[in-house]
């Protein structure tokens, strides 16, 4: 057997794109917030967000005993990066690793989040030609088409890791050759692009 290389690997989990959230009521506000280098979120980008973050922050560790105390809810620093990717940011395993490092270890608050995003959103995000490359790496073939199974474990087992129906969000109603193949190409427009319903916000 023919295994991927480590970097090939990585390359295949920093494309995984904005992820779905796992639960109804945030899956409703699944969405990727569009905001250029050197801009601020608007107030509709930010009234959209927080369901996400308090979506998370109300089943982090301690958060019950947080609300009986009255206090604000925050995300800890392992939820943060599944919160960057629920609005848009793919971000390298190694990326992850840092940003966690200099986040406090009891957690961050909403407002906290909003400046991080923004400083996060100063390097560009991969476009479909980058993503399209990492994915065809994968692929031993050179033809261009890639195994779901394969993909989902990739993407589930390295970096910060996805959740499986997350993966099946990504990979639904994309067309499959007679061996059930997707392209890269088609993988890496859905990656960029997002599923089909959800919602998009960008400044002006």
């Amino acid at each position: 057997a023919i295994l991927c290389s480590r970097s090939q690997v990585q390359g295949a989990a920093a494309v995984a794109g904005p992820p779905r959230l796992c639960g109804h009521r945030f899956a409703e506000a699944a969405m990727e917030v569009k905001l250029n280098p050197g801009q601020q979120l608007s107030k509709d980008q930010k009234e959209v967000m927080v369901k996400g973050f308090e979506y998370i922050a109300s089943h982090c560790e301690g958060a019950r005993a947080r609300k009986r105390a009255g206090l604000p809810l925050v995300l800890l620093p392992h939820d943060v990066p599944r919160l960057m990717r629920a609005c848009g940011r793919a971000m390298l395993p190694e990326d992850i690793e840092e940003l966690k490092r200099d986040l406090p270890a009891e957690g961050i608050d909403f407002k906290e989040f909003c400046v991080l995003f923004e400083r996060q959103c100063q390097t560009p995000q991969a476009t479909e030609a980058k993503i399209c490359q990492a994915l065809n790496a994968l692929d031993i073939t050179g033809q261009g088409l890639i195994d779901p199974k394969f993909l989902k474990e990739v993407l589930r087992s390295h970096g910060e890791g996805m959740y499986p129906t997350d993966i099946d969000a990504i990979l639904h109603g994309l067309p499959r050759d007679r061996l059930g193949k997707i392209t890269s190409r088609a993988i890496a427009r859905r990656l960029v692009r997002g599923p089909d319903g959800v919602q998009y916000l960008s400044q002006a």
